[in-house]
Parts: C-alpha cells; sequence; structure tokens
C-alpha cells in the first residue's frame, strides 16, 4: 500500500494489520535503521529452533534482538547472559505482534557488562559475609498450618500456592501481604512485605512470583530484599518462578523451590495423611496398652505361683520329690555297679579258661615235663634225660634217645 493511498484511508478507521505494516515500511525505508550499530548487555537469552532471541540493554531501556540460524558473521560461544556486545544489523517490525526488533547479521564481544558484573560483585560480598551458608538455614516446620506469602495480589502465583495449599489442608490459615514483585518500587515493596509478615509470628513465609523474563526477576537480586530475607525470624521459601535462572533471594532464603506451586506444597502438610497417621497412633495405642494389660497378667501369676511355693506343703512335697529322685538314682547306680561286678568276672574266668595248658590235653597233645620244669622246647632236655608225659587220662615216662632239632612250626 502507497503512502498516499494510506493517507487517504487514514481518515477512516485502520485495521490493526493496516496499522503495523505502515510502521513497518517506514522502519524498513529508513536509510540509518537498515544498518545499525548499537552496543548494550546481553539479557534473557534464549534458543528455538536454532534461532537466538535475547534483550539489549543499558541502565535505562532495552530492545529485542534476533539472530536467525542461517547467520554465520558471529562467535555462537558470546553469546551469554550479561556479556557487553556490539550488533549489527537492520530494525525491522513484526507485524503480528506489533514488536520491533534488531535482526542482527554480525556480533563483536566488548567484555562483562555492567550489571552482570555488579550482581557478580553483590554474590561476592553476600557470600563472603555469610549469607548463603547452610548453617544459618532454618528448618521449615513439619506441621505449619500458618503460612505467610509475600507476591502480586492478582497473580497467577498467589492462585497456584493457595489451590495447592488448601488441597493438602483445607484448614491451614493463609496470609497475603500484596506485593509489587516487577519494577521500580518492587523491591521497597517485598521488602515491606517480609517485615511485616515476620513480625507476625507465622510458621513459615513464601516469597516469590510466577515466571518472567531475567529482567522482571531483577527485584530478587536486588540487596535490600537479601538482607530482609536472611533478618527474617521466620523460616522463608523462596519461589522465584523461572527454574534455570537462580536469583540472590533463592540463595538466601532457607530453601528454594522452582515454582510457586512447589512452594505451597512444602509450606503445608498433608491433612488426610496425617489423619491417617492420627488413627494409626491409636490403633498402637491400643496394642500397647492391651499388650501392658496381658503381661501385668502374666505377672501376677507368676506371684502367684511363687507364693504357693513359700507354702509349708509345696516343701514337703518338693523334699518328697528330691528323695524319691534320689532314691531311683542310687538303686540305679547300684545295678548299675553289679552288673559291670559280673561282666568283668565273667571275662577274668573266660580268661583264665582259655589259658590253662591242660585245657590242650583234651585235644590229643601232652604236656611235658623234666625235673617237673615244664619243657617247651628241645634246648632243655639231652638224650637219656627222662621226661613225664601228662595225658588227659593217665602218665608216662620216657628216655630221650635221640634229639633231631628241626623248627616244625616253621612247616
Amino acid at each position: 500500500m502507497a503512502y498516499w493511498e494510506l493517507y487517504i484511508k487514514v481518515m477512516k478507521t485502520l485495521t490493526v494489520t493496516e496499522l503495523n505494516n505502515y510502521i513497518k515500511n517506514i522502519i524498513n525505508d529508513d536509510y540509518i535503521l537498515k544498518n545499525v550499530l548499537v552496543e548494550g548487555e546481553i539479557s534473557n537469552l534464549k534458543l528455538s529452533y536454532g534461532n537466538y532471541y535475547f534483550s539489549l540493554k543499558d541502565d535505562n531501556a532495552s530492545v529485542a534482538c534476533i539472530i536467525f540460524a542461517n547467520t554465520i558473521n558471529f562467535n555462537q560461544d558470546i553469546l551469554r547472559e550479561g556479556v557487553s556486545v556490539k550488533i549489527k544489523g537492520r530494525v525491522s517490525v513484526y507485524e503480528k505482534q506489533g514488536r520491533y526488533a534488531i535482526y542482527v547479521n554480525e556480533l563483536e564481544n566488548v567484555g562483562l557488562g555492567k550489571f552482570y558484573e555488579e550482581l557478580e560483585k553483590l554474590k561476592r560480598e553476600l557470600y563472603e559475609r555469610g549469607m548463603f551458608d547452610p548453617m544459618y538455614k532454618k528448618e521449615i516446620p513439619k506441621y505449619a498450618n500458618n503460612v505467610g506469602i509475600v507476591t502480586a495480589k492478582n497473580g497467577a502465583a498467589i492462585k497456584d500456592i493457595m489451590k495447592t495449599m488448601l488441597d493438602k489442608n483445607p484448614y491451614v490459615r493463609a496470609v497475603l501481604y500484596p506485593a509489587i514483585v516487577q519494577g521500580d518500587k518492587s523491591k521497597d515493596s517485598i521488602v515491606q512485605g517480609i517485615k511485616t509478615l515476620d513480625a507476625m509470628g507465622l510458621d513459615v513465609i513464601i516469597v516469590g512470583r510466577g515466571g518472567g523474563s531475567k529482567d522482571d526477576l531483577n527485584c530478587f537480586n536486588a540487596v535490600e530484599v537479601a538482607y530482609a530475607i536472611f533478618n527474617a525470624k521466620t523460616p522463608i521459601i523462596s519461589a522465584v518462578g523461572h527454574e534455570i535462572d537462580i536469583t540472590i533471594a533463592d540463595m538466601v532464603a532457607d530453601i528454594r523451590v522452582a515454582t510457586p506451586t512447589a512452594a505451597g506444597n512444602i509450606a503445608t502438610f498433608d491433612y488426610k495423611e496425617l489423619m491417617n497417621t492420627y488413627d494409626e497412633y491409636i490403633l498402637d495405642m491400643k496394642d500397647i496398652v492391651n499388650g501392658k494389660i496381658e503381661n501385668y497378667n502374666e505377672q501376677i501369676d507368676i506371684y502367684e505361683q511363687q507364693l504357693n511355693g513359700f507354702s509349708p506343703l509345696s516343701k514337703i512335697r518338693e523334699k518328697k520329690s528330691t528323695l524319691l529322685f534320689k532314691n531311683e538314682k542310687i538303686r540305679n547306680l547300684f545295678f548299675r555297679k553289679f552288673e559291670n561286678t559280673k561282666n568283668v568276672l565273667e571275662m577274668l574266668s573266660n580268661k583264665i579258661k582259655y589259658s590253662n595248658p591242660l585245657n590242650n590235653l583234651k585235644n590229643g597233645m601232652a604236656y611235658v615235663t623234666h625235673n617237673n620244669d615244664y619243657v617247651s622246647t628241645v634246648k632243655k632236655i639231652k638224650k637219656g634225660d627222662k621226661l613225664k608225659l601228662i595225658f588227659k587220662d593217665g602218665v608216662a615216662t620216657s628216655i630221650v634217645d635221640k634229639i633231631k632239632k628241626k623248627n616244625i612250626a616253621a612247616k
């Protein structure tokens, strides 16, 4: 559409598309905006489908920038949060949203940005003062019932927190301080909210907001907010809804969670679970009491048995039982001794019986003596000796006529 045609039509109502198209044509035709050099600090860097999206900012303003995936005149390592760069590109308008941006062709690193350096310096100072030290972290109460919340009154964060808490515990008491969580007045508002709720003696305080750009979260990097959190007597949960970026408030808080929903979950105990636990405790207590009663009854039975044991009749019965036992024991010992002695005598009798040489006479052998000495070898006799031969049925004498030495047993 030519300018003069739009000029004629401007007397009538324009569509949004026509207006954005007109502005785009003006910018595209501007000689300076076709090739601009701009210096600033990278913020809110994102990568999507190979394209880089970020803001270039200075102390007072920011501008959207885009580097398409097919751009080749830059080093990707330069693209980092907080880096100060000099860019070259053209300014144009994205008609669908009516937003203008710099479409970058070249990129040059000129060092760390001012905002990044100041933030890192502040982190180092707070770290050296011990404000990030775990030893100062307060424990979140397990059964908190009074919860303070510092966040925007009409934001998504308060809705998510309240829904989560009421789902877990319909009796929880929540106190909201409607703080400003973005912009110039936000840090003072957050500090005042923390101090106000801390003075109320609540169980825990949630400080945070929903998601946003890195610039939107700057109030949670303020030193005033850090000291307000650190000096609070009440345990504080930081719930700045930006999972990737960690703010100073996250680092100082007693516990950091990624979302307001997670904060509501941690700050509240499960009422149904507590009631189930209570019922289990009641049953356990009944079991313990019944067990005690049963133990006492058993102890009474033991005492009764002990009392019965002390009576004279019980003693007499005990002694009688002992005597009977000992009598039986002596009797068993006597019979065992008698049997053992009997066995020994029988063994000795058999031994004597089988060792008597006269027993061998029954088998046709003779018992030979010389001068009443038993002759067991020819070495004890000589020719002419008179021998006595005793048989089983009589005695005979014999004169040695001839001696022939020979080992008959060896054959």
